[in-house]
């Protein structure tokens, strides 16, 4: 059984509705399955994605409610790399947000990252 590092804490809220999140770095235009888990109640979304040609994971249509607490990982404790520090997962929490687009946009949890 392989241990997980501890989790990325991005620091960030984003919005409810938004067109998808953008979370990590990893190798370009590979395929990844990705876990979107509530951290209260443990409900799991699962996807697979194909990282950017920059190494940029994104993923879209993940149902999150407003006021909860979520944690992303990829599948089989596969690490992305953040500032340089490789990590198992990424955490965010969710808030109620007016959207002033049509389109909501894609919320990036590394936004605020100073490397």
């Amino acid at each position: 059984m392989s241990v997980c590092s501890p989790c990325f804490d991005s620091g960030i809220s984003v919005a409810a509705c938004n067109g998808g999140i953008q979370f990590g770095y990893v190798t370009p235009e590979e395929s990844y399955t990705i876990t979107i888990t509530h951290n209260a109640t443990k409900r799991m979304q699962t996807f697979i994605a194909t990282s950017e040609l920059d190494g940029t994971l994104m993923i879209e249509g993940a149902k999150i409610d407003a006021l909860q607490g979520y944690t992303i990982r990829l599948d089989g404790c596969a690490k992305f790399t953040i500032c340089e520090v490789e990590y198992d997962c990424i955490s965010f929490s969710v808030v109620n947000k007016d959207i002033v687009t049509e389109e909501p946009a894609f919320v990036n949890l590394l936004e605020c990252l100073d490397c």
